[in-house]
């Protein structure tokens, strides 16, 4: 049976201006608290703009094919997906310098790098992993980079995804799609709990035309239609009747 990472347990403290998660409780082996150079960028097999019509697309689960080019909230489209309300588990929360931010980037993410550059420095970066409340299953790991005074206005609840923050201040933002990634990484690899390689998108959120966040999302493989599918009725059997097999389907 395959082992994934139980939500992790952790407090969130004010310090000074910003906020700093700790980050204890989240599982080892590579999971503490995260240095400059240290936010799992995928090693690229394939990179392009975040076209519909791109030829690469044209063999990817329908599924995942909607969640990269989708321009709703990622957590509301994982519930309306799984049937579960969708959790947000802090890796992470810190200061950077963008100029060392930038120098972490593979060569490839260009459109990240000027994307970065719009935000200033120093960026706050937040990492973060979602789950099914219900399921505890990883579905997605992410980076966000923020301006730190739109961190601390738009996000006061850092313990709940972006989109339910957002929803729940009714901020208008737009989404800008940037770049599809394709590529894999050793990290990410054992926080999702399948081998890659893995599909991930960059975008940037506007308020009032202006950059709010730009967010790395890497989705898991599982979140094609036949793992829907087994993860929904895993969760339906699970709240009815406790089957052992929901139960192991789950873990």
């Amino acid at each position: 049976m395959e082992r994934f990472p139980s939500p992790p347990e952790h407090d969130v403290v004010e310090v000074g201006s910003t906020y700093a998660s700790v980050a204890a409780g989240f599982p080892s082996e590579g999971y503490s608290s995260s240095t400059a150079a240290n936010w799992w960028p995928l090693h690229l097999l394939w990179q392009g703009e975040a076209d519909p019509s791109a030829p690469e697309l044209a063999k990817v689960d329908p599924v995942l094919r909607l969640l990269l080019l989708g321009d709703g909230f990622t957590t509301r489209n994982l519930a309306c997906l799984t049937r579960d309300r969708i959790q947000s588990h802090l890796i992470d929360n810190g200061s950077v310098e963008l100029v060392a931010e930038l120098g972490t980037l593979p060569a490839q993410m260009q459109r990240l790098a000027q994307d970065l550059a719009q935000m200033g420095s120093p960026l706050m970066r937040r990492r973060v992993w979602l789950s099914g409340t219900t399921s505890r299953h990883p579905l997605l790991y992410a980076t966000s980079w923020w301006n730190p005074e739109h961190l601390l206005e738009h996000l006061p609840d850092p313990t709940k995804p972006i989109g339910q923050n957002l929803i729940q201040e009714r901020l208008e933002t737009f989404r800008e799609l940037c770049n599809l990634y394709f590529g894999q990484a050793d990290p990410i690899a054992h926080l999702l709990g399948c081998s890659g390689p893995f599909w991930a998108r960059h975008y940037l959120l506007l308020h009032k035309g202006k950059p709010l966040t730009v967010i790395y999302e890497v989705f898991s493989p599982r979140l094609g239609i036949q793992g829907i599918q087994r993860r929904t009725a895993a969760v339906t059997e699970a709240a009815t009747c406790g089957s052992d097999w929901a139960l192991a389907e789950m873990r």
